[in-house]
């Protein structure tokens, strides 16, 4: 029998929360990111992070050979490309780019871009921990209301 707050079996994993804001920060190629869950917390499956992009940021043609990734747009614009497709994400859009495919993107809108980065099996997250960047702090624009200042 095993203790009530034990998992019981080795790759049985408590959950957790993460407020707004909470998880480690790190920089990575200009973009500050929070890492949410790593391969650490998710068995190797996958790494969730809140990328924070600055305007104008490009992110240089790249490969991840063993993961997949995913972007999930929660502010601002990007366009990019993975292979011969050229796209553009605004908030709400989904970007899927499998593994082992050339990509890049920028950021297009005026102001920062926040995704929601999922790679898998997990490798991202633990390059931008090994690389231990400092994050750096990144103006989010706060959307005016109509009518007002």
């Amino acid at each position: 029998m095993t203790d009530p707050g034990q998992p019981s079996t080795p790759h049985e994993l408590p959950g957790f929360v993460l407020g707004p804001g909470e998880g480690p920060a790190y920089g990575f190629h200009g973009a500050r990111v929070v890492i949410k869950a790593s391969g650490e917390q998710t068995s190797g499956q996958l790494g969730v992070m809140e990328s924070t992009y600055p305007p104008g940021l490009s992110v240089h043609t790249h490969v991840h050979p063993g993961e997949d990734e995913m972007f999930y747009l929660l502010a601002g614009e990007l366009t990019g490309y993975c292979d011969e497709d050229r796209w553009t994400a605004q908030a709400g859009s989904f970007v899927f780019v499998p593994r082992g495919h050339p990509h890049s993107f920028m950021v297009t809108s005026d102001g920062p871009a926040t995704a929601l980065v999922i790679a898998g099996p997990s490798q991202l997250d633990g390059q931008i921990v090994a690389r231990g960047e400092e994050a750096p702090v990144i103006d989010r624009i706060t959307p005016r209301r109509m009518g007002g200042p």
